[in-house]
């Protein structure tokens, strides 16, 4: 019976080519959805790219999980600390770099935004759901400024810091046949927030939300909420509770 040979020069121009087309496996992608921008994205009105403050963004390493918080660009509206607005910016915010990110469409570059020029950001959910982000300080665990979603406005107010952290977690192969150990992992941290008093910790559930309020105040509270069928399972009903309980005057304790 005839064996088949293979030259070894063969067998190394078969690894090599593996290798490259790997390789062009994760540039490609990258280079078509900047070209996509390119084309769907509409000239920015009324506002000069050169006056954004910023570094180029460089693409994270691919682990399993999502870095930035919303999937797409997305036209938001940008409030500058020199007081200027823009409305006409495509955006994305990297949660876990904790920057907003800027496509300039006049040399196909993505921008980090210097945090320093920036005093916040929104932007229209896919439902119409406005978001809103305000930079400020924090003494917490994550000391410095950062942006935080205000999930709900007033003297008092219901933030969010929405921080992905890269975290170790079991070897698995990634969609491309690489071995990883890392996962990109969501830690959202809720606070109570009063510009006169800081920072109030809070979870996101009764019992904690409930801590927050004097003795006397709590059973009343919990009433109000079964009496408006009001239960705590996720954030939107974590929000209408915190809406429901600032509604009836009752008052935090820092």
């Amino acid at each position: 019976m005839a064996h088949l040979c293979i030259p070894k020069n063969n067998l190394k121009f078969n690894d090599m080519t593996n290798r490259i087309l790997k390789i062009l496996i994760h540039i490609v992608p990258a280079v078509l959805f900047s070209l996509s921008l390119q084309a769907q994205q509409p000239l920015d009105k009324n506002w000069s790219a050169e006056k954004i403050k910023g570094t180029r963004f460089f693409p994270y390493v691919r682990y399993e999980g999502f870095p930035f918080l919303n999937d797409r660009w997305v036209i938001g509206k940008m409030v500058f600390a020199d007081g200027e607005v823009s409305d006409t910016l495509r955006l994305m915010y990297s949660s876990y770099r904790d920057d907003v990110i800027y496509f300039n469409r006049n040399n196909s570059t993505r921008i980090v935004i210097d945090k320093a020029s920036l005093d916040g950001f929104s932007f229209n959910e896919k439902d119409g759901r406005v978001r809103v982000f305000r930079k400020l300080y924090s003494d917490n665990h994550w000391k410095g400024f950062h942006y935080f979603e205000v999930l709900v406005e007033g003297d008092t107010e219901l933030l969010c810091f929405r921080k992905v952290d890269l975290i170790s977690t079991s070897v698995y192969k990634d969609k491309d046949g690489f071995l990883k150990n890392m996962v990109y992992s969501p830690v959202y941290s809720y606070y109570i927030y009063s510009p006169g008093k800081g920072y109030l910790p809070v979870k996101k559930n009764i019992f904690s939300l409930l801590s927050k309020f004097d003795k006397t105040q709590q059973k009343p509270i919990k009433k109000m909420l079964r009496k408006k069928r009001i239960s705590i399972v996720d954030e939107d009903t974590f929000v209408q509770a915190w809406k429901a309980i600032v509604q009836e005057g009752y008052q935090i304790k820092f």
